[in-house]
């Protein structure tokens, strides 16, 4: 896995929502950094919470947005970002009772799920919101 950039395609035209999305990659990016320089258990493990929380944190401003909004497709993100959130303490118990250091697997799923969703899911919303704006 490389190190996730962030690209000006990745924007959903949601300032607070996009900056969020960044700090996300980021902290991707800080675990596969931590796993490639053998970083502490202890780092590791406290990355993985910090991605948790705050991926909670973001998924409930897009999902409170969405209800605001009146968003047709709130159940499918919601749904979506329940998914994410159940992998992300899938891999924490698995990091924890095993004390091994995180796969590139995981590593990759984290990445791809996070840019599939964004360039999906979340660019979906971003359209209903300009488009719910113009009229």
């Amino acid at each position: 896995m490389r190190t996730l950039i962030w690209r000006d395609s990745y924007s959903i035209g949601i300032d607070t929502l996009d900056e969020q999305h960044k700090t996300l990659l980021g902290y991707i990016n800080e675990l596969y950094e931590s796993q490639k320089t053998s970083t502490s258990q202890a780092v590791i493990k406290d990355m993985i919470q910090k991605l948790h929380d705050y991926s909670v944190f973001h998924f409930k401003n897009e999902e409170d947005l969405e209800i605001e909004c009146k968003y047709d497709n709130y159940d499918t993100n919601k749904k979506e970002h329940e998914f994410f959130i159940s992998k992300i303490n899938e891999f924490s118990k698995d990091f924890e009772n095993n004390n091994l250091l995180l796969s590139l697997k995981t590593l990759d799923f984290l990445k791809d799920w996070m840019i599939s969703h964004i360039l999906g899911t979340d660019k979906e919303f971003g359209e209903f919101l300009r488009k719910e704006k113009a009229q």
